[in-house]
């Protein structure tokens, strides 16, 4: 059933959202304090060919293609290919990282794009809605697909809550966390399956192609206002929210509004609202 504008069923659309965009603000700050933004960015275009094939397979089992875990899933499992792929490609000769994540992105979103014109002319008729992934549509989001964004994303911060601080040490420090004997590789990887899992959660709401803006604006604008990574994550949980519900309630208001797009620009206003109060604005003027 496709949610209405009013009523318990919007509610639970805003809760929903709202708790993806506390879980990608949080999740935001550790990539930015590990330098992964570029990585973040491979991975939230990278869901779409995952989106597409998932829905084939589902189909072809003779399983509704807009089962949520189903698309989950398949996004979930060409983020980390895509992720995975990024450090061989970048240890080519005259590649460089750089280079490997614009490979990563163009060439997994291109095949996105060529798999969901063939999921588009599929004779099931069950892809309708399946375009609006691109840019989200909060109108458009079922019960079903609001729990399984909701267990995602609860199970995410749970995970994120726990392995924090160790996140965090070697977001500061590599070299101190490998002696301290923490497993770096190890929680490079929980750092990326926690992003991944942020992404493929947020895709159906803000949109395959801005989701991942919900991961670092958020981020940025409490890193602004300083403190501990803590106290900057805490705030970025907030501002994600915020800008997440401000996002839904204009894509529920107004017509044809993309959801992501509203989450983007409110994101993106509430960035620029905290310059004037940022540490280093105020160093500058003084």
């Amino acid at each position: 059933m496709t949610l209405p504008t009013t009523g318990i069923n919007t509610i639970a659309v805003l809760a929903g959202c709202a708790l993806f965009g506390a879980l990608a603000g949080a999740v935001g700050t550790l990539v930015l304090a590990r330098r992964r933004a570029l990585v973040a960015d491979v991975a939230g275009h990278a869901t779409l060919p995952g989106v597409a094939l998932a829905f084939l397979v589902a189909e072809a089992l003779g399983v509704d293609g807009r089962t949520p875990w189903m698309l989950f899933l398949g996004g979930a499992a060409t983020a980390l290919l895509a992720a995975a792929l990024v450090p061989p490609l970048a240890r080519l000769r005259r590649v460089g990282s750089d280079g490997a994540t614009a490979l990563a992105l163009a060439g997994f979103f291109g095949l996105g794009a060529v798999l969901l014109s063939v999921v588009q002319s599929h004779p099931s008729g069950a892809q309708g809605g399946l375009r609006t992934l691109l840019f989200g549509n909060a109108a458009a989001i079922t019960l079903d697909e609001v729990g399984a964004l909701a267990a995602v994303a609860l199970a995410s911060i749970v995970a994120l809550v726990v392995l924090f601080r160790a996140l965090a040490i070697v977001a500061f420090d590599e070299a101190f966390a490998r002696t301290a004997g923490l497993p770096v590789r190890a929680l490079d990887l929980a750092l990326i399956l926690l992003l991944v899992a942020t992404v493929v959660a947020g895709m159906q709401v803000a949109g395959i192609v801005l989701v991942v803006a919900l991961v670092i604006t958020p981020a940025a604008a409490s890193r602004l206002l300083g403190g501990t990574l803590a106290t900057v994550a805490r705030r970025a949980a907030l501002i994600g929210a915020l800008a997440a519900s401000l996002g839904v309630v204009a894509s529920l208001l107004g017509e044809r509004i993309p959801t992501g797009a509203a989450m983007t620009l409110a994101a993106a206003l509430l960035f620029l609202g905290a310059i004037p109060f940022s540490r280093a604005a105020r160093a500058e003027a003084a």
